[in-house]
């Protein structure tokens, strides 16, 4: 089969070695849904312990959760959102975590409107106002997307929600808009009842503001004394987006062990999303899975520091690719 072939043509760089299951408690960033079955696969198919993990995977409650968990200890290695991690390690200088894979080429950060509210463009947000949780990625980095776009931040106004009432706030008119993760928004939306056809979505990727999304985390010292385990989970974690763009039924299908209730149409369509938006990316097309190059990730951390307002960090702080595979291993397309 080939998508089974494709999943572990990396297991032939880890030597195919016979050892003791080394164990790794990981934390993904949220549920098990569509976007996170590039790790159950990983898992169903055997590429965790034929490279010598036992990997004990666990849901997450967001990026945050998935920072501090790591950084307390109560997990080796997590997935957490790129900005999270340059905002964490610049507030616990004694705890900092580095990220040593990124999944997501492009984050899912946007703001998404209807378009009777008359808004096409970024700059006709000036003066509006935008729904979405205190501390949501969306929002803590929407001074990056003002910047890029010509619009005084202060202008804003936000109207702080829970995510449950994110979407209906937009929709029954006490929000002219609302900010989050792309994907979540519109689901939500259309559970509502609105149509795509209704909407305008700005992506931040799309208005200037390239920030990685979701990389693997951990604590420099857990990957410095398991250099095998990180090199060999970094390397399951490309062959469970390489399996999952090559069978996506079998993806969701992995994910009914973790969570009995998934809707097979819903998280293929995640599965798609996440796919398609945030990981085979041009760049990712053209260069290749976590091609971080240094101009680019000091591009992204003036970007996300200056939206949150800490001290830019020493590159080498936040990311290293000391555990990557060989470039040839990390193209996604032929």
């Amino acid at each position: 089969m080939r998508a089974g072939v494709v999943a572990f043509a990396l297991l032939g760089l880890m030597g195919g070695r016979a050892q003791a299951q080394t164990p790794v408690k990981f934390v993904m960033d949220w549920a098990f849904e569509g976007a996170q079955s590039i790790w159950t696969l990983a898992a169903e198919q055997g590429c965790f312990s034929k490279a010598g993990l036992d990997v004990k995977i666990d849901r997450g409650f967001g990026s945050g959760d998935s920072v501090a968990k790591v950084a307390a200890g109560t997990y080796d290695v997590g997935v957490s959102d790129f900005s999270t991690v340059v905002d964490f390690d610049a507030r616990h200088p004694d705890q900092t975590l580095i990220t040593t894979l990124v999944i997501s080429d492009e984050s899912p950060t946007s703001v998404i409107t209807l378009k009777k509210n008359g808004i096409s463009k970024p700059t006709d947000l000036i003066g509006k106002r935008i729904a979405d949780p205190q501390g949501e990625a969306s929002r803590v980095l929407f001074p990056a997307f003002a910047k890029a776009n010509g619009i005084d931040p202060e202008s804003i106004t936000w109207i702080s929600v829970s995510p449950a009432l994110r979407q209906s706030s937009l929709v029954q008119g006490q929000a002219d808009a609302a900010a989050g993760h792309m994907f979540t928004v519109l689901t939500g939306l259309r559970a509502l009842g609105v149509k795509d056809e209704e909407l305008v979505m700005m992506r931040y990727a799309d208005y200037g503001v390239k920030l990685f999304g979701n990389s693997i985390i951990t604590k420099p010292a857990w990957a410095a004394a398991h250099p095998e385990a990180m090199k060999s989970f970094v390397a399951c974690a490309v062959a469970g987006v390489k399996a999952s763009i090559n069978d996506p039924k079998a993806a969701i299908a992995s994910l009914k062990k973790y969570n009995s209730l998934v809707d097979d149409a819903t998280e293929t369509a995640s599965l798609e999303f996440s796919t398609n938006l945030a990981i085979l990316t041009p760049a990712v097309k053209q260069n290749g899975m976590s091609n971080v190059t240094s101009e680019r990730l000091s591009q992204v951390l003036d970007q996300v520091t200056s939206a949150i307002g800490v001290a830019k960090p020493a590159p080498e702080t936040i990311w290293t690719a000391a555990y990557l595979p060989p470039a040839a291993s990390l193209r996604l397309t032929p």
